[in-house]
C-alpha cells in the first residue's frame, strides 16, 4: 500500500472518492479535480485508486500508455488529499480490480465512487453500503458497443456492474444527458439524478491577447489567418479527416494537438498537401495557449474542452445533441452541426461510414470567427460547491 499525504489536517465532512484510475499529471479529470476543490471547501477527502494508465496498452485507438503516479507528490503536496494508490491484480479494458483498503471505506462519511463499469467502485459501493456509508455515483458512460460480438458481450458484463453498483447509490451524477438515459436502462432503480458537467479552472483557461501574440508569431501563423483548432485524443472515431477537410473548404487553417493514432495519420497521409499544424498533446497548464492563439475550437465529441475552450473566449463548434441544445440554446459563439440521428451512441460514437464534413463546414459558416465572448459556463470550484451541498444534505437526510 503506498499512501502520501499532506501533513496539515483539516476538519468537515470526510470524502472518500474512489477510481479505478487516477491521472495526477491531468488536473482537469474528475479525480484530481474534485479532490482538489473539495479539499480548497474545508473538506477531509481521501482519494482511492488503482496504480494503471488510463489508456489500455490493447486498446483499439492505440493510444499510447501514460504513467499515471507521475506526479503524485505534486499532487498531495498541493491539495493535502491523501492518496492511496492500489496495486491492480486484474485488468481488462476500463475494468479493473485492486484490494480496497476496509478502513477508509469506514472512517468516510460519505463515499464518491466514479463509473461502476471499472468494477472495483462497484465493489466499493457494496461495501460502503454494508458499512452504513451513503454513496454518490458519478455515471459517464452514454452507451453500448454492439459492432462485434465481443463487444455486446463486453457491453452486457458493464451493464452487470453498473445494475450492482445502483443498490448501493443514493444520487447519481450525470456529465450529459446521455449519461442519464444510459444509467436508467441498466437498472430498475430510480435514485434522485442531477445533472453534473465538470467545470473548467478560470484560474488556467482566460483570454490573453499577449500570448496570443506570441504563440502564432512562434508558430508562424500571420496576424489575418483564421485558425481553428481540435484537441484532446486524435483517433479515427472523432472524425479528424472531416475536420480538416471541412477547415479547408472554409478557407481555415487548422491546428491538431494530441495523441494522433496511426489510422489518422493514414487517413489523412490520403489527403491532398495542406498547410495544418500539426502538434502533441500539451499539459493542462499550456492548454490555454493554444485556445487563445485559435479562433474556433471544433469538436465532434463530448468533452470537457468544451468549457475551458469557451473560458478563453473562443468560439466553438461542436455536435446537435439533445445535450448540447439544452446547454447552448443561446450562445451567440457556439455554433451546432448536424443532428442527433449522425450518432450510434449519443455525444461520443458517430454511425458506421457517416461523413460529417459537410456539416461542420456549414457550422464553421454560421459563427463570426475571430469574435472572442468569453464564456465561464461552468467553474471548477462552483461545481465542486454544489457537491459539497449534496454531501451535505445527503447526510442530513440520513441517506
Amino acid at each position: 500500500m503506498q499512501e502520501t499525504r499532506n501533513a496539515s489536517s483539516k476538519n468537515g465532512i470526510r470524502v472518500l472518492v474512489c477510481s479505478g484510475f487516477f491521472e495526477s499529471s491531468l488536473p482537469s479529470y474528475r479525480e484530481y479535480s474534485y479532490s482538489k476543490e473539495l479539499a480548497l471547501l474545508g473538506l477531509n477527502v481521501t482519494l482511492m485508486c488503482g496504480d494503471k494508465s488510463h489508456i489500455w496498452s490493447r486498446s483499439r485507438v492505440k493510444l499510447p500508455v501514460t504513467n499515471p503516479t507521475i506526479n503524485d507528490q505534486l499532487f498531495t503536496a498541493e491539495t493535502g488529499v491523501r492518496l492511496y494508490r492500489r496495486k491492480v491484480f486484474f485488468r481488462y479494458s476500463d475494468f479493473v480490480l485492486y484490494v480496497p483498503i476496509i478502513r477508509a471505506i469506514r472512517e468516510a462519511d460519505i463515499v464518491h465512487v466514479i463509473e461502476f463499469r471499472q468494477g472495483i467502485t462497484a465493489i466499493v459501493a457494496l461495501l460502503a453500503k454494508s458499512l452504513g456509508k451513503p454513496v454518490i455515483y458519478d455515471h459517464e458512460q452514454r452507451g453500448d458497443r454492439t459492432s462485434k460480438w465481443y463487444s455486446r458481450v463486453d457491453s452486457l458484463f458493464r451493464r452487470l456492474f453498473i445494475f450492482i453498483g445502483s443498490l448501493a447509490v443514493s444520487q447519481v451524477r450525470h456529465t450529459v444527458l446521455a449519461n442519464r438515459n444510459h444509467f436508467r436502462s441498466c437498472t430498475f432503480r430510480r435514485v434522485p439524478e442531477m445533472l453534473a458537467p465538470l467545470g473548467a479552472d478560470p484560474k488556467l483557461f482566460y483570454f490573453c491577447s499577449e500570448e496570443r501574440t506570441k504563440r502564432r508569431k512562434d508558430l508562424g501563423i500571420a496576424d489575418f489567418e483564421r485558425v481553428a483548432v481540435i484537441t484532446g485524443k486524435l483517433h479515427g472515431l472523432k472524425k479528424i479527416a472531416d475536420i480538416v477537410r471541412a477547415c479547408r473548404a472554409r478557407g481555415l487553417r487548422l491546428m491538431l494537438v494530441g495523441d494522433m493514432t496511426d489510422d489518422v495519420r493514414d487517413s489523412l497521409g490520403q489527403l491532398p498537401p495542406g498547410n495544418e499544424i500539426v502538434l502533441p498533446s500539451v499539459p493542462t497548464e499550456q492548454l490555454r495557449a493554444v485556445f487563445n492563439t485559435a479562433d474556433v475550437a471544433i469538436y465532434t465529441t463530448f468533452t470537457l474542452s468544451y468549457w475551458e475552450a469557451l473560458s478563453t473566449g473562443i468560439s466553438l463548434v461542436v455536435p446537435r445533441t439533445e445535450f448540447t441544445e439544452l446547454m447552448f440554446t443561446d450562445a451567440s459563439n457556439v455554433s451546432l452541426f448536424g443532428n442527433p440521428e449522425m450518432f450510434e451512441i449519443p455525444d461520443e460514437q458517430y454511425r458506421k461510414d457517416i461523413d460529417i464534413t459537410s456539416f461542420i463546414s456549414d457550422a464553421l459558416g454560421n459563427i463570426n470567427i475571430g469574435r472572442r465572448t468569453q464564456t465561464l459556463k461552468f467553474s471548477a470550484a462552483s461545481q465542486a460547491k454544489k457537491l459539497a451541498e449534496t454531501y451535505r444534505s445527503i447526510l442530513e437526510l440520513g441517506a
